[in-house]
């Protein structure tokens, strides 16, 4: 890899952004779960199908390609909660919005890790530790043993066990205590600008963004939330963090 390249090229796909890593210092590489690692289309997809059948049935037509595009544009306004944009939106009577926030569950057990999640996480794990820092239910832990993804994993810092929420930098720090790394020996990898580069900026983290799911739809505002590098799939990691031959015989972790 040609780490002189200027910063803004594209090389295969791979943009860089406000500066390249430096590939020889780092020792960690710390993931997002959802629409990073994980697919969560299928299960908010189907989340947004029960709130569309749901709103019919109360006398809204509502149509699901609206809603879709409605968290779209939740996401291009970095809005939390898209559910309950949409049901603010659509649904004009009070009991009727209960009545239907009662009924939506979503549907974990649809989530899939994506394709190419365990090759790229097996051939990472040559090069460097690889941690989690995700929000995400309890259970993360066994999710990604079912995904045949734990194995790969050294470090798990989880909203629901660490009490600790994205975009809070103290899940990073978490995850960085345990880990005994420095933030510059770190990248944070994940699909949020809110939740996963600012917060993993502000400690020092170099960042990757990868556009999935719909994390894809948040702009860059400003230089602070631009990550140093922005991929667009789990395969384009391999030839942007695997150093080449001369570069491995004189690094370890």
């Amino acid at each position: 890899m040609d780490t002189a390249c200027a910063p803004g090229m594209v090389i295969s796909g791979v943009q860089g952004g406000i500066g390249l890593p430096d590939i020889a210092g780092l020792k960690w590489l710390f993931f997002d779960v959802g629409d990073t690692l994980v697919d969560e289309w299928e299960p908010v997809d189907d989340i947004i199908g029960q709130f569309v059948r749901e709103a019919n049935a109360c006398g809204y037509p509502v149509k699901i390609e609206a809603v879709r595009e409605l968290f779209a544009q939740c996401y291009q306004s970095y809005e939390q909660w898209p559910m309950k944009v949409a049901i603010q939106t659509y649904i004009q009577d009070e009991g009727h919005r209960k009545q239907i926030q009662d009924k939506l569950k979503f549907h974990k057990e649809l989530e899939r890790p994506f394709p190419s999640a365990a090759k790229v996480l097996e051939q990472l794990s040559h090069h460097y530790l690889i941690g989690i820092i995700a929000n995400q239910s309890p259970g993360t832990e066994m999710r990604l043993e079912s995904y045949g993804l734990r194995k790969y994993v050294h470090v798990l810092a989880c909203s629901a066990e660490e009490g600790v929420s994205k975009p809070d930098p103290e899940l990073y720090a978490v995850a960085l205590k345990q880990a005994g790394c420095a933030p510059e020996e770190a990248v944070m990898i994940g699909d949020r600008i809110d939740n996963d580069i600012v917060p993993a900026r502000s400690l020092g983290l170099h960042t990757i963004r990868i556009l999935q799911g719909y994390g894809r739809f948040q702009p860059v505002m400003s230089e602070h939330e631009r990550a140093d590098w922005t991929v667009e799939s789990l395969d384009e990691l391999l030839p942007l963090l695997i150093p080449d031959v001369s570069s491995d015989e004189n690094r370890s972790v």
